[in-house]
């Protein structure tokens, strides 16, 4: 080989080196994407800083439709968990508002939405989502599991609760029910087809 011909193999080994290099740097840029650039604007387009407030201040009515909680309740609600669920701004980020946690929480219940529309809707990560949902679940269960999620104490207690389904839906010694749930049971031996569940094929 000449020298010439060294040389243009060093310039082409220089070359694509540094395109390696400029590769790697831009995959590694990518990677250090902590959110993405729609999502920062967040506190200007999202529902919960537009049509959540407009309900708030116009419509009473909706605010509770989309909630299933009216305005009183869901500032009650918030001051008890707030404690809870509120995040610290970083440097890198902005923080999701308590309002916005517990409001998406609510949404979510309400409606069974999925976690990817209401990450559109409110314009946070459905990862984020699937992180702050059952912690503002678990932060609403242990501020409301004493008062409102309490079970019959005493015999007594049981029986009210079994007078008031017999009174109210002619529900003989029953003391509960479970909404579309399905409970899988053992059927008992020679019972045909009365234990068949249909729903299931």
């Amino acid at each position: 080989m000449d020298q010439m011909a060294v040389m243009d193999t060093l310039r082409d080994c220089v070359t694509l080196l540094q395109l390696v290099k400029q590769a790697r740097d831009l995959q590694s840029q990518k990677k250090r994407l902590w959110v993405r650039p729609w999502l920062k604007r967040r506190s200007d387009k999202s529902v919960y800083n537009n049509l959540v407030q407009e309900l708030s201040l116009e419509d009473h009515d909706s605010f509770k439709f989309f909630h299933r909680v009216n305005q009183d309740q869901f500032l009650e609600l918030l001051s008890l968990v707030e404690p809870l669920i509120s995040k610290q701004d970083t440097r890198m980020r902005k923080a999701v508002t308590s309002h916005e946690r517990l409001s998406v929480t609510l949404r979510h219940l309400a409606t069974g939405e999925s976690k990817q529309s209401l990450g559109y809707a409110y314009w946070i990560s459905p990862n984020l989502l699937s992180r702050i949902i059952p912690e503002v679940c678990e932060a609403l269960y242990q501020i409301l599991h004493t008062s409102h999620l309490k079970l019959p104490q005493t015999e007594d207690e049981w029986r009210r609760v079994q007078a008031d389904y017999n009174n109210e839906w002619q529900f003989p010694n029953c003391m509960g029910a479970l909404d579309g749930k399905r409970v899988l049971i053992g059927k008992p031996a020679k019972s045909g087809s009365i234990y068949y569940d249909y729903k299931s094929n």
